[in-house]
């Protein structure tokens, strides 16, 4: 038994190993959810694209204020196209709108 870790090969095997679980530890912890904010972030930015284009495309057909009355069905088809809440879906046409009134 003694000479099983008396030589240098098992050691560096050993030290291989640790090494490896060390760096699978610190890629779990710290790496993918880095990845993950970096998803959700792309995803946000493409349902404030859509919200945008919902937006113009019903300023576009109302060109007066009656454009508002209408936001609701904005919503529902964005909830619907993006998959997301209903409430997701008011804040991103909301502030959709408020980015088209300081143009």
């Amino acid at each position: 038994m003694e000479s099983l870790f008396s030589e240098p090969t098992s050691w560096l095997g050993f030290l291989g190993s640790a090494a490896l679980l060390l760096v699978t530890g610190v890629t779990k912890k710290y790496v993918i959810p880095f990845l993950q904010v970096g998803k959700r972030q792309q995803y946000a930015r493409y349902i404030a694209m859509i919200a945008d284009e919902l937006t113009d495309d019903l300023r576009n057909t109302y060109p007066d204020r009656e454009w508002v009355k209408h936001l609701d069905d904005v919503v529902d088809r964005l909830a619907a196209i993006c998959g997301v809440s209903p409430e997701i879906a008011r804040r991103a046409i909301n502030a959709s709108a408020g980015r088209n009134r300081m143009k």
